[in-house]
């Protein structure tokens, strides 16, 4: 009887000193680091579509371009998807949103490598170059849509993005890529 005692003691003090080390989210992100991360690489990947398109209209063939956008969407998409959970109260549901960005972003990527690499002797460089404009100036929005969202949503990622200098840095590349 007194080994189960001690055993049962062992085992309740175990738990106490588990249930201690697993109170928060060890593997989530302040809400500043998160906002920092999210904005930054939102920032570096907006930079990328506006010279994308500048460089259209410089002598960069079209393809080249989409080529272009399509690598630093990729690229893009990685960086949001290992983002993780910002450590705030409604971290998860930013994380889904982020994600959910993702995903969208994935499909206009999709878009845009279906239009350049058609066979389909219709379909001329003008209506691709078209849809390549139409995916990009659509993710533009997507990334605008979605930063409001995130701020939106969660209050804490909100407060931490609004104090952000990357935030305010993304602000500044969508206001010039909207222009």
């Amino acid at each position: 009887m007194r080994r189960l005692l001690l055993t049962a003691a062992l085992l309740a003090g175990a738990t106490v000193l588990l249930a201690g080390c697993g109170g928060s989210d060890s593997s989530g992100k302040s809400a500043a680091d998160w906002a920092s991360g999210y904005c930054g690489d939102s920032t570096t990947w907006v930079t990328a579509l506006d010279d994308a398109r500048a460089s259209v209209k410089t002598g960069t063939a079209p393809d080249e371009a989409a080529q272009s956008v399509t690598d630093e969407t990729n690229s893009y998409i990685e960086s949001i998807n290992g983002l993780g959970t910002p450590d705030t109260p409604d971290g998860s549901t930013s994380e889904a949103t982020a994600k959910s960005l993702a995903n969208t972003l994935s499909g206009r990527v999709a878009r845009i490598s279906a239009a350049l690499d058609t066979n389909n002797p219709d379909v001329t460089v003008a209506q691709q170059t078209a849809i390549v404009q139409t995916q990009v100036a659509a993710s533009l929005t997507d990334i605008k849509t979605t930063t409001a969202k995130l701020a939106q949503d969660d209050a804490e990622l909100g407060t931490a993005m609004a104090a952000s200098s990357d935030c305010t840095a993304l602000d500044a590349a969508l206001a010039k890529a909207s222009a």
